[in-house]
């Protein structure tokens, strides 16, 4: 499973974000990464998704959640996308 968190430097909830689903990545097997929007993967991926608001989550190049999720919600999305 491919995880991706876009993520921005001036995104107040941001941090949040990666703080849950970094937990996530060390309870579940995954290709965990966290992509900043400003960076040419970031950018990449935002375009090709039509993605206008972060923290987004990506799991198998689809667009899954935005926002952030509880740890519990995380968890039950990647055991619906496994």
């Amino acid at each position: 499973m491919e995880v991706r968190l876009l993520v921005s430097k001036w995104c107040p909830v941001c941090p949040q974000a990666e703080t849950v689903w970094s937990e996530v990545a060390k309870r579940h097997p995954m290709d965990y990464q966290v992509l900043d929007i400003a960076d040419p993967a970031g950018r990449a991926l935002v375009a090709g998704l039509r993605i206008r608001t972060v923290p987004a989550l990506v799991v198998d190049g689809k667009l899954t959640a935005v926002g952030v999720q509880s740890l519990g919600d995380a968890i039950k999305i990647v055991d619906h996308a496994a």
